[in-house]
């Protein structure tokens, strides 16, 4: 394995973090759920008092204001559950669109000139693997570099000797070049 490869955390690390995301789901939603049980059970529990008469009456202006106070009550259910939702896919986006775009600058910085660098993920990133990839083809291209140098080099030591040998060497050393260009086509 190359030295700039790094491994990735696994399918543990990845268990963890959807574990905590289901747990954060499940705690909004429990919650905005509780929330709305408690403000029914305050509204529909008062005690009905009196004969029957008196009780018909109660429940018949109580069913006559529900309808509203269900549907404003479902409606600040679903806000507050859409809020939550909205807060997890935003912090779940943020862990994978992240690393996207800092790999995005990197690569970026390396067309323009800059000394590559490798790339490494914040705490709780979810793409190692991207990380991994780019770092691997970073220390790959860095170690044909060197091997391109080299070709190079040995090539301009033996234009020294005299012009025959600078063509066959020139020429051995552009057909290496091709070789170990190859793999980038």
């Amino acid at each position: 394995m190359s030295p700039w490869r790094r491994e990735s955390p696994g399918p543990v690390a990845g268990r963890a973090f959807w574990g905590r995301f289901l747990l954060y789901w499940l705690a909004s939603s429990g919650l905005g759920t509780l929330l709305l049980f408690f403000f029914f059970y305050r509204l529909l529990s008062v005690p009905l008092t009196g004969g029957y008469g008196a009780v018909f009456h109660a429940l018949r202006r109580l069913g006559d204001g529900l309808l509203p106070v269900v549907l404003l009550s479902v409606l600040v259910y679903i806000l507050l559950v859409g809020v939550a939702a909205a807060f997890l896919c935003i912090r779940v986006l943020h862990k994978i669109a992240g690393p996207i775009f800092r790999l995005e600058r990197t690569m970026g910085e390396l067309l323009d000139g800059e000394p590559v660098k490798p790339f490494f993920l914040r705490h709780g990133d979810l793409v190692p693997e991207l990380a991994s990839a780019f770092n691997g083809f970073v220390g790959r291209l860095r170690e044909d570099r060197q091997r391109w140098e080299v070709v190079m080099e040995n090539a301009d030591r033996l234009c020294l000797l005299d012009r025959e040998t600078c063509r066959a060497a020139m020429e051995k050393a552009l057909a290496d070049l091709l070789t170990l260009l190859a793999r980038y086509r």
